[in-house]
């Protein structure tokens, strides 16, 4: 009699695993053809790994009549750590699942030490692959470098550049001699000026009209460019 139990209780075992099994695998294949996808859509380049974490758990799910489960991305957008939903229908359940990430892009970074205010270009800077969840803010790739931009802070080699290091390059400088646009619709006027404070790409500065004497607010388009909306 003992011995019958002990054969129930084994089939049921085995059976336990081949549904954890078929779990497992309709995990992988949501991974497989949801999210690495989605990744590689917003990451073209990169090289995708997602794991599943404590599959264990799994074991101890009831039977989905349904045969179909749903599977769910809590933190799409998740780097690093993020948890699958994993429900039923019939019957009703849910269950969560732990997933590591890892999303290594080729970037750009420093191959020589770069300081406070230097420029940033082709000649100081190469690219390397980096896991994205190992950098804090927006990195820079071959299709978008940050040459002509200015580090924010000193670089030392071998560090990848992220937009929080960097700043916007000073195009206009006080006293230079500006051309400022000025349009209305279809009309455009063009006037001599002269920059009254430094100004980056896009800020507004103040910009005196050479020959009306009249100081005015705009917008820095070029290093030799002021814009004025009316």
């Amino acid at each position: 009699m003992r011995i019958i139990r002990l054969t129930i209780a084994f089939f049921c075992f085995q059976a336990s695993l081949i549904f954890a099994e078929s779990i497992e695998k309709q995990i992988n294949h949501y991974i497989n053809q949801v999210e690495i996808p989605r990744l590689l859509e917003i990451y073209p380049e990169a090289d995708v790994t997602i794991s599943l974490n404590n599959l264990a758990a799994l074991n101890y799910l009831p039977d989905c009549e349904a045969g179909t489960i749903t599977v769910t991305n809590q933190r799409p957008e998740a780097n690093k750590r993020t948890t699958y939903e994993v429900s039923c229908d019939s019957p009703v359940w849910k269950s969560y699942v732990p997933v590591t990430q890892s999303i290594t892009i080729p970037a750009i970074k420093t191959i020589s030490p770069i300081n406070r205010g230097q420029e940033i270009n082709r000649t100081n800077t190469g690219v390397g692959d980096v896991d994205i969840s190992t950098l804090r803010g927006q990195v820079f790739t071959a299709k978008n470098p940050p040459y002509g931009l200015i580090a924010s802070r000193n670089l030392r080699i071998n560090t990848y550049i992220t937009d929080n290091l960097i700043n916007q390059p000073t195009l206009v400088k006080k006293g230079d001699q500006v051309l400022i646009t000025a349009s209305d619709g279809n009309i455009i006027v063009r006037m001599n000026g002269v920059a009254l404070e430094n100004g980056i790409k896009g800020q507004q500065i103040r910009v005196k009209n050479t020959s009306s004497e009249r100081i005015i607010y705009a917008k820095v388009v070029t290093s030799s460019e002021v814009l004025v909306n009316y």
